[in-house]
């Protein structure tokens, strides 16, 4: 074989860039001519070796983006969509809406889970699953109906559209069982670092701190770490059909597990010793006061209003406050209060206070007036009611300046019964008298500072050590000793007027201290 022949064959095994490498062999196959042996340079091997890399490393692309897409799609959770009842419980979902992981948050959501393995299933099997569970289990019931549905997604878009797919699917399946479910949905956010660690701190899910954080903003005499042990349908309950934030609500949660309005109204009155056929004006309002769901009941009797706290599951009295006031007749004369030409007079008072608040006095079921001093003014203190609206006004007695104007709407407040009242308002001699049933320590000279102290922490919480610039001041108000107190704690300013005599809590008032 010939040097050109040599050459021949090389450049053909070259020619193909997929073919082995049989080089060497070739050229073992060379026979020396003339002493002459035919050099090969390594660089005419390149364009091989080149071209199998090339070809390695676009398939290692290829694989890489398929395999990119495939865990993007498969393995990693793209939505968190947490479940509250009492038990609480997360899910965190794939883009094509199946279970990656369940987390049960608490002991009740263990026995929730049991032994349930629904990883891998479609989101809806997983919720009917569990919907099923927490039904057979009783957390979901006649008595208590309500659920929370929060939803984590970066896409506003995918998280509200899941957030409407769960609630309804969810109302069709406790429909469905025989009572009416009430669903609470909301979407969160993933990155909000407070709301996480709120959530941390409790032990409960993220849906459930910014629902909490909702009924603060909304009630801020409640507290975080109380609310927080509450179930959503206790919560839902203090809601009571309200708008809340961002909270998409259907149904009414139930209160079939407590006495009910019409119970907790004649316990009240019982210990009152005061007939129904009296009564000329009565409200009756679930709500949550010391550490307890309970009705708040309120009714006037021949001048004398009552505020009753009944414990909603057991019908104990917690605490009862009694005032002398004008009985609920209207009234547009002159009271007793000796007259003055300096000041404005009642019924300028009165002119000025319906004329802000823009009600006729032809609609008012009931008013009250009375002159009293307040930071060195003399003024009038009006109260009225008109429809379902409670409405307060201080008005300052020789200017006419309104200093105060408040209004407080009810869904229950019944009309009044104005025939057994009198015209004349009352002095600001006031009568205040407490159940035995609430508590509060007293002698007969009343209760001490440090009492009234304990018994302001004691409603707002708090511990002694909790707090900071504590102020206690003690007053005479409305013919009663009060005490005035002030206190910070966290992030919060309270503000607490307890009777002097009795220990009940006249005023209390919680503000987010900036």
């Amino acid at each position: 074989m010939n040097n050109r022949e040599v050459e021949k064959k090389i450049k053909k095994a070259y020619s193909h860039i997929t073919a082995p490498d049989i080089i060497d062999s070739i050229l073992s196959d060379c026979e020396t001519q003339k002493g002459n042996v035919v050099m090969m340079e390594k660089k005419n091997r390149t364009p091989l070796f080149k071209g199998l890399a090339l070809a390695a490393m676009a398939l290692i692309i290829v694989v890489g983006i398929f395999g990119f897409n495939y865990y993007e799609m498969n393995y990693k959770a793209v939505s968190t969509i947490a479940f509250d009842v009492n038990p609480s419980i997360e899910l965190k979902v794939n883009s094509q809406d199946r279970i990656l992981e369940v987390i049960p948050l608490n002991d009740d959501a263990i026995t929730v889970i049991g032994d349930m393995d629904l990883k891998g299933s479609d989101l809806d099997v997983a919720v009917n699953a569990l919907i099923g569970s927490m039904i057979r289990n009783g957390y979901l019931s006649d008595l208590a109906n309500s659920i929370l549905i929060s939803v984590e997604n970066n896409d506003p878009e995918k998280a509200a559209q899941l957030q409407q797919l769960l609630s309804d699917e969810i109302s069709q399946l406790i429909t469905t069982n025989n009572f009416d479910g009430a669903v609470l949905s909301q979407s969160i956010s993933e990155n909000d670092q407070t709301l996480r660690n709120l959530a941390s701190e409790y032990g409960i899910t993220m849906g459930k701190a910014q629902l909490i954080q909702q009924i603060l903003s909304m009630n801020p005499l409640y507290t975080f770490e109380n609310l927080s042990k509450l179930t959503i349908n206790e919560l839902n309950l203090l809601i009571n059909d309200q708008n809340v934030g961002n909270v998409t609500s259907t149904g009414s949660a139930s209160d079939k597990n407590y006495i009910g309005n019409e119970k907790a109204k004649q316990i009240a009155l019982q210990h009152a010793n005061v007939s129904e056929a009296n009564v000329s004006y009565c409200n009756v309002k679930l709500d949550y006061e010391m550490g307890a769901m309970v009705y708040e009941v309120e009714f006037y009797v021949n001048g004398t209003e009552y505020d009753y706290d009944i414990n909603a599951l057991s019908g104990d009295v917690m605490h009862v406050k009694t005032e002398q006031k004008t009985s609920p007749a209207q009234s547009d004369g002159q009271s007793n209060i000796p007259a003055n030409s300096s000041y404005i007079g009642e019924a300028k008072a009165k002119q000025i206070a319906l004329g802000n608040a823009n009600v006729s006095e032809s609609v008012l079921s009931y008013y009250w007036i009375e002159m009293d001093r307040d930071d060195g003014n003399i003024i009038y203190e009006i109260e009225f009611y008109a429809g379902n609206t409670e409405y307060e006004y201080e008005i300052n007695a020789l200017s006419g300046e309104i200093i105060k104007a408040e209004r407080d709407q009810e869904e229950n407040y019944p009309s009044y019964n104005t025939s057994n009242g009198s015209n004349n308002v009352s002095s600001d001699t006031s009568n205040h008298s407490s159940s035995s049933n609430n508590g509060n320590a007293q002698t007969s000279s009343g209760i001490t500072a440090d009492r009234a102290k304990e018994i302001a922490l004691s409603h707002a919480g708090l511990t002694a050590d909790q707090i900071r610039k504590y102020e206690v001041e003690r007053d005479y108000e409305n013919g009663i000793i009060v005490y005035e107190i002030d206190f910070k704690s966290g992030n919060y300013e309270y503000e607490y007027e307890i009777n002097g005599t009795t220990g009940a809590i006249i005023q209390s008032k919680r503000e987010f201290d900036d």
